[in-house]
């Protein structure tokens, strides 16, 4: 596996971390928390800003217009409510993801990065979505 792999997986540390120990320390819950939230937005707008990079290429303006809306997106469900907010976020991830493959499809040179996004991706949004099931539920 290459340095861009292992980076992108290694940064589900931080969700599964925050996720656990809001779950299993109790003194911790609301802590874990706010760094899952705050963490998948800085996330979701740090993948959002690679967008530049696509228009560095060309001469796309609407890449950098949908890339401050998902950075956008990313800030304002830090004012959301928790469950609000995990949506959201899970929705942009998902939503990101279906742009960036829909502008690299005709590309074989990013299949590999493509394939790696989508489990990302997937990972990220069970993620949300598994703390959206505990977080209503405690």
């Amino acid at each position: 596996m290459k340095t861009w792999q292992w980076l992108g997986y290694l940064g589900l540390l931080p969700f599964i971390l925050s996720l656990a120990a809001s779950l299993f320390i109790q003194d911790w819950h609301d802590k874990a928390v706010q760094i899952f939230i705050f963490y998948s937005a800085i996330i979701l707008s740090f993948l959002a800003g690679s967008l530049w990079r696509v228009k560095a290429a060309g001469n796309n303006n609407k890449h950098l217009a949908v890339s401050n809306l998902f950075s956008l997106i990313a800030f304002t469900a830090l004012l959301m409510p928790t469950l609000i907010s995990l949506m959201v976020l899970a929705i942009g991830f998902l939503s990101l993801f279906y742009y960036e493959s829909f502008m690299k499809r005709n590309n074989d040179k990013k299949a590999a990065y493509l394939k790696m996004r989508f489990n990302l991706t997937s990972l990220v949004v069970l993620l949300h979505a598994t703390a959206l099931y505990f977080w209503t539920t405690l």
